[in-house]
């Protein structure tokens, strides 16, 4: 994190620890703002990597499952990288900013993926950086956060998965029922943003951006996930983060595959559990008699105390009761997701 943006939060009434941000001063009421209320959420802890060079767009295009070739300074998508055996590396937003596109990634993932990603590179007029320290990096959102951003700024992207550039901000529009905005920029132009948007919306930890994207069923693969699971497994297919259409990457073949004879026997699917103990990441859900249904992926603490997650499980296995860790642990409930799924 950029020293000066730390200690400009720190004059908003930020707590760190290191350089985690904790809460704003009490982070049991900010855990309870959103989603009805306004949220501003430093999102310093996430990981970004600049591909830049002549030769960038055509790289990304022969390593990620989306078509790069869409994105433009106006339009970002979702994409991810996978090995050879189709399992994903590490999944990402893709947004292009002058000449170079970055790629919003897990932080804990930037020290595996920047060397692996390089080793591609070869002859190919190709620049990766790790650039997490070189833009700030929040999100601002609420049920009228598309307002309250046009009342500020005059222009608002109005379309999931748009980009604006305004001046030194390149905003991006996130999908989802919540209005959400992740803005990146220049200390300058992003303090004076924050300083405005907070007129009407509290500062927060990003604890908050987890359980939206939670809500959203946006699936965040980290170090303890990559190379886990296939595109179909997170859910990738159903929110615009895979194109069958772009050719060939690595792990190609076998999405493909799966697709087209095949039936993906796991999915995602959005939990519920009466405990306030956040469960790590792979942490099991297994069925009455003890069998391994899945594993948690993403998993918050909720406004109303109890833990909801991302997992992935056995489709076949969600007929039945299923419970955290053992059949003696919190029971577990399945919640809808915000978008059409096909088992």
């Amino acid at each position: 994190m950029k020293s000066a943006w730390k200690a400009f939060l720190v004059d908003q009434g930020a707590e760190f620890e290191n350089d985690r941000l904790v809460s704003f001063g009490n982070p049991n009421m900010e855990r309870r703002i959103s989603p009805q209320g306004a949220v501003l959420s430093n999102l310093s802890d996430r990981g970004l990597l600049e591909v830049s060079g002549a030769d960038a767009v055509s790289f990304l295009q022969n390593q990620l499952t989306n078509d790069i070739t869409k994105i433009d300074p106006k339009t970002h998508q979702l994409t991810a990288w996978c090995n050879p055996k189709g399992r994903v590396i590490a999944n990402f937003r893709a947004f292009m900013r002058g000449e170079s596109i970055f790629l919003i990634l897990s932080k804990d993932l930037i020290e595996t993926v920047l060397p692996k990603l390089s080793r591609y590179v070869m002859m190919s007029k190709v620049t990766i950086t790790d650039a997490t320290d070189m833009l700030v990096h929040f999100g601002y959102a609420g049920e009228n956060a598309e307002q309250d951003l046009t009342r500020i700024l005059d222009y608002v992207p109005t379309a999931p998965n748009e980009t604006l550039q305004l001046g030194n901000l390149s905003i991006l529009r996130l999908p989802g029922e919540t209005p959400r905005f992740e803005v990146f920029g220049d200390i300058s132009s992003c303090s004076d943003l924050w300083s405005k948007c907070n007129v009407r919306a509290a500062p927060v930890s990003s604890q908050a951006w987890d359980f939206m994207n939670i809500r959203a069923g946006r699936p965040v693969v980290t170090a303890e996930s990559t190379e886990a699971w296939i595109p179909q497994m997170l859910n990738l297919t159903y929110v615009d983060g895979v194109d069958f259409k772009k050719g060939c990457y690595p792990g190609q073949e076998v999405v493909a595959r799966l697709k087209y004879l095949g039936k993906s026997k796991r999915r995602m699917f959005h939990l519920q559990f009466e405990t306030d103990k956040v469960p790590a990441c792979n942490a099991s859900i297994v069925t009455a008699d003890g069998t391994e249904a899945g594993k948690v992926l993403n998993a918050v603490l909720n406004p109303d105390d109890v833990i909801e997650c991302l997992a992935v499980l056995k489709i076949a296995d969600t007929e039945n009761p299923l419970f955290l860790d053992s059949p003696e642990g919190p029971a577990v409930s399945l919640l809808e997701l915000p978008y059409s799924v096909e088992d």
